[in-house]
């Protein structure tokens, strides 16, 4: 519910930001030039305005057996969510980057498939940069935005494809909540 309140208020903000005048009185915001678009136009991604924690629900944690609250943290380019899980079972994280498609990203992994979340094209990153107990999913939301899911089990392990199965089962959860 309380999302989409957050969503009603942004398309409203979205929807009135053009305008000047009174209210009842609408009015286009003047503008200079010819009509050509910007080297910058459609570039916004609409994912400023989220909140990485928000990216996943309480219900959605508990079915991926997090208990705990995300801890919001900025890493890089990528505003995040990091879940404890336990020691055992590893964590999580949820990364948004705002300004950094999949091409301005350096994927390296043991494979790297090309799957579908949602609507969208993602990248599947199997032991990124070799850490086997790693898998990554890597949702391109625009030419120059996305979004990562990363699943990390305890660093003994060497069990990818269990890391592999959360990270998507995260990213299927997150996809229709992407603009």
């Amino acid at each position: 519910m309380k999302r989409i309140l957050i969503a009603a208020l942004i398309a409203t903000s979205v929807l009135t930001s053009g305008c000047t005048g009174m209210a009842g009185d609408p009015k286009p915001t003047p503008t200079t030039g010819g009509g050509t678009p910007t080297s910058n136009a459609g570039t916004s991604s609409g994912l400023e305005s989220i909140k990485p924690c928000d990216l996943l629900t309480e219900s959605e944690t508990a079915t991926l057996g997090i208990k705990t609250p995300g801890k919001e943290e900025k890493v890089g380019t990528s505003d995040g969510c990091s879940y404890f899980i336990s020691s055992e079972l590893g964590r999580l994280r949820v990364g948004i980057r705002a300004k950094s498609g999949l091409k301005d990203l350096n994927l390296q992994g043991d494979k790297i498939s090309d799957i579908k979340v949602g609507k969208y094209d993602a990248k599947k990153v199997e032991a990124p940069d070799g850490a086997k107990s790693q898998c990554n999913v890597m949702i391109s939301v625009t030419e120059t935005s996305s979004i990562s899911v990363i699943a990390t089990l305890d660093v003994s392990s060497e069990d990818t494809p269990v890391a592999c199965e959360r990270a998507r089962k995260a990213a299927d959860m997150i996809a229709p909540k992407l603009p």
